[in-house]
């Protein structure tokens, strides 16, 4: 069984991500490098980047993507989140598919997302290892409905 300390972490990381503030920022054309000085922080694209190892790969709705992939699928799942609906549960994990170092956690959750009334449910599987000095997510697996994945 996964620990209950990585379980948590990942339960944490997902939603921390998920409730944070997107901000976009748009390049005016022909200026790909303009940069206007100090702005808001986005920190989506912050915590994100703390959370995933910078190898990051993963599984969406059975769609293998590279960290982009899943910053991406993040944010389109972001936009049907709704925090105060959700529901973790535990599942179990063992970690014989793990390499040395790392630690196979699995968790699902339950909410409603915006503009419905159903009920979706996504399973969450990732490993993670110690980079930089703190725990982050090597890869990352959302299985649930592919709608949930894109805008």
């Amino acid at each position: 069984m996964a620990s209950q300390t990585n379980t948590s972490f990942l339960q944490r990381s997902l939603s921390s991500i998920l409730e944070a503030p997107h901000i976009s920022f748009h390049q005016p054309a022909g200026l790909p490098n303009l940069r206007l000085g100090h702005g808001p922080i986005d920190l989506f694209s912050t915590r994100f980047s703390n959370t995933f190892a910078q190898d990051a790969s993963g599984t969406i709705a059975g769609k293998v993507v590279d960290k982009e992939g899943l910053k991406q699928a993040l944010l389109a799942l972001q936009k049907k989140w709704q925090s105060d609906t959700v529901k973790f549960e535990d599942q179990e994990a063992t970690v014989s598919n793990a390499a040395e170092g790392e630690s196979w956690v699995s968790t699902a959750f339950s909410w409603i997302p915006r503009s419905t009334t159903d009920t979706a449910r996504i399973k969450a599987s990732a490993t993670v290892a110690e980079e930089g000095g703190a725990p982050r997510i090597k890869t990352l697996s959302l299985d649930g409905d592919a709608s949930l994945f894109s805008t």
